[in-house]
């Protein structure tokens, strides 16, 4: 078979059979600002390896400076750590995936710009941009996202491995790693209890009620684990994204994740 021309695709059919045809024009120029955009999307950020593929499957991606400590005579200093380019001599910064909580924090600062030149214009004080996490709650929430993928991925349950240490059965060091992961994502989850982030208080008159509960821990897992954002998990249990509701599922996953640091236990074990 001969190699397919830019204008042209494959179409099959129900009952599988094949065929070549040639795409309209419009179909060729809207494909093509589509691949356009995945591909810029994909880009590698700026700063880091230009050797670095662009691979849309990656997902949004954040530069960031890789450091080390050593010691010094003056004492101990804070070194970046980046990939040295040997023939320029340039350093590079390292890439990671973007979580929810970038994308949240990027969210937040659009919203601030958009203030900040809406006060230029009107003559105003310039407001202070809020981050809508702390570095402590964004460091937890992603210890506890690496957590639930270590434990998800081993194979074995936490009972298994709790019987093969009471018994004294002995065991290697990865048993032991396994063990200590498993209790401490138990500790994790009692810490963030079964409160309600968001109720259904009243059920509206006419038709089924389609808006559910969010419970604390769908909240912190659907947000640190499953990567999506606030707005994302008010449409996914069906509530309005309104600045309220938005408002009110940040502030009680702020409370679970300063829970899960050690703060506030007393709401929970008492």
């Amino acid at each position: 078979m001969s190699a397919l021309r830019k204008d042209q695709v494959i179409y099959v059919s129900r009952l599988g059979t094949a065929q070549v045809g040639r795409l309209p024009l419009a179909a060729n120029e809207a494909t093509a600002a589509s691949i356009a955009a995945v591909l810029a999307a994909a880009a590698p950020p700026e700063g880091v390896c230009p050797a670095m593929p662009v691979a849309p499957a990656r997902g949004p991606m954040v530069a960031f400076m890789p450091r080390h400590t050593e010691m010094t005579p003056a004492g101990p200093r804070v070194r970046r750590d980046g990939w040295v380019d040997p023939e320029s001599g340039v350093m590079f910064r390292a890439a990671r995936v973007a979580d929810a909580f970038d994308v949240m924090r990027r969210q937040a600062q659009n919203r601030h710009r958009a203030l900040v030149a809406k006060a230029e214009e009107a003559r105003q004080p310039v407001p202070i941009f809020q981050p809508p996490f702390t570095v402590g709650q964004i460091e937890v929430g992603r210890e506890y996202a690496a957590l639930v993928e270590r434990c998800a991925s081993s194979g074995v349950k936490c009972s298994s491995l709790e019987a093969l240490h009471v018994s004294g059965s002995g065991g290697g060091d990865r048993e032991v790693a396994m063990l200590r992961d498993f209790q401490r994502l138990r500790v994790f989850e009692r810490r963030i209890g079964g409160g309600l982030a968001k109720a259904v208080r009243r059920i509206r008159p006419g038709g089924a009620e389609k808006r559910k509960a969010i419970f604390d821990q769908a909240l912190v897992d659907q947000v640190c684990v499953g990567g999506m954002t606030i707005s994302e998990v008010l449409r996914l249990h069906g509530w309005a994204v309104d600045q309220r509701s938005i408002d009110a599922c940040r502030s009680s996953l702020c409370s679970a994740l300063d829970r899960m640091r050690g703060y506030e236990l007393k709401k929970v074990f008492c």
